[in-house]
Parts: C-alpha cells; structure tokens; sequence
C-alpha cells in the first residue's frame, strides 16, 4: 500500500506538467447556421413554397467575416409564381474598440421581381454604442455602387438598365428576450440619385434544444421607383426549423 502511495505522489507532478491550471480550450471563431422551411397547400388551390438560409461568420482577431445565402421559391398548381436567390458577403476590419470599417458586397437575382437582378457593393465605417450580453445593437454609413436590371416586357429595352453611385445606411439589432428566446432586426437605406431602396428583416428565435431552433421572420422590401405594373413593396414571411453548429 505504501508503495502504490509512493507511486501516486509521484506521478502527480507529471500529470500537472502535462495540462497546466491555467489552460483553457481554444475558442472557437467559426459559427455557422442552416434554415430550412417547407409549406404545401391542397383543396381548391394547390400550392407549396421553399426557402432556405445559410449564414457562415468566422471571427478572427483583427477581422470579422460574414456570408449569407438565401433562396425562395413559391408555385400554385399551374406556374411558379416567386423564385429569388440571394448572396451577401461582409469584412469588417476591427478598430479601437467597438468601431470598425467594412466593405461589402450583395448580388440578387429575383426572377419576378420589380428588379430581375441587382449587384451592390459599398464600404463605409461601423461602430456598435451598445454590446451587452443581451442587448447588441450597431450602426453603419458608407457609400458604394448599385447595379439594377428591371424585369422588362417583351417590347422595353434592355437599355433600361441603371447603376449609380448609392450612400448606406444601415442598422442592427440583436435582444435577448429570454433565456431561449432572441428578437433580431435589421434596417438599411440605399438611396441614390436615381433610385431609393429599404429593406427591413425582422425575425424571433426560440431555441427547442441543444442546437436546433424555431425561427419566425419577415422580410420587407420597399423600391421607391419600379417599372410598369410593378408592385413597391414586397413582403416575404417564414417560419423555419434553424440548426446551428
């Protein structure tokens, strides 16, 4: 018995040595989330519609980046009547404290849209007043470049298409309402000499369990000038199943 003793005291040290007091796992920067959402209607109209949504955010020491993808896709029982695709990227290149510059870039093809495709990049600085545990809030302005290509008919010309130079501004909102549950929102302006787009998202998240989460969300988009027989606003609902990791 004196001996095991012995032993033990003496291997002590050498575990010690090998995982140190103060050692601490390494962080994890990379955060990625996956939204899917299925709705399918039958009786007198037969219709279904899909969307999904991909976010990746890798958060470096001197740089934050952010990729989001998104696609919508809705039918009755004769045609498809919407099916859009979004890309977006943002860097943000982190100043002193909360503040930061970005540059950013989104491209959106909406087959009956107002706009069949959109191109914008812009750049411009960032700073969040607020960065609480449950309250995030940040704001931006910059400038950039918008590219519009209208959805035309068959006898207006492709000539219609337009790019100019845009200002941003833009906001987000991030609040902890409950221990499961999170409010987002998030608001940007583009305006131009030409044109003048907002959108606006809107979403609340309820965790369900461990890394699974219902998320509703609606997204609103308003163009002050649309072609012909064009609608200013569009509105998109969802409610989906959001599986991070």
């Amino acid at each position: 018995m004196k001996r095991l003793m012995m032993v033990a005291m003496l291997l002590s040290p050498s575990v010690w040595a090998l995982v140190p007091p103060e050692y601490k796992e390494p962080e994890d920067r990379l955060d990625a989330e996956v939204e899917l959402g299925l709705q399918y209607t039958s009786g007198n109209t037969e219709s279904s519609n899909f969307n999904s949504r991909g976010k990746i955010v890798y958060d470096a020491e001197a740089a934050r980046h952010e990729t989001n993808l998104h696609a919508y896709f809705a039918s009755d029982n004769q045609s498809t009547t919407a099916e859009q695709y979004t890309v977006q990227y943002q860097l943000d290149y982190k100043l002193k404290g909360t503040k930061y510059v970005y540059g950013r870039s989104e491209f959106i093809w909406d087959r009956f849209g107002s706009f069949t495709q959109q191109q914008i990049y812009s750049f411009g600085y960032g700073y969040s007043p607020i960065d609480h545990r449950h309250t995030k809030l940040s704001l931006e302005a910059g400038a950039g470049y918008r590219y519009n290509k209208p959805n035309l008919s068959d006898t207006e010309s492709e000539t219609s298409s337009t790019d100019e130079g845009i200002a941003r501004f833009a906001g987000k909102l991030e609040q902890r309402l409950h221990e499961y549950t999170t409010f987002n929102a998030e608001g940007a302006v583009e305006t131009g000499n030409r044109n003048t787009i907002a959108t606006l998202k809107l979403s609340i998240r309820n965790q369900l369990w461990a890394d699974l989460a219902l998320k509703i969300g609606t997204d609103v988009k308003f163009t002050e000038k649309v072609p012909e027989n064009s609608e200013k606003t569009d509105i998109i609902s969802t409610v989906n199943l959001l599986y991070s990791f």
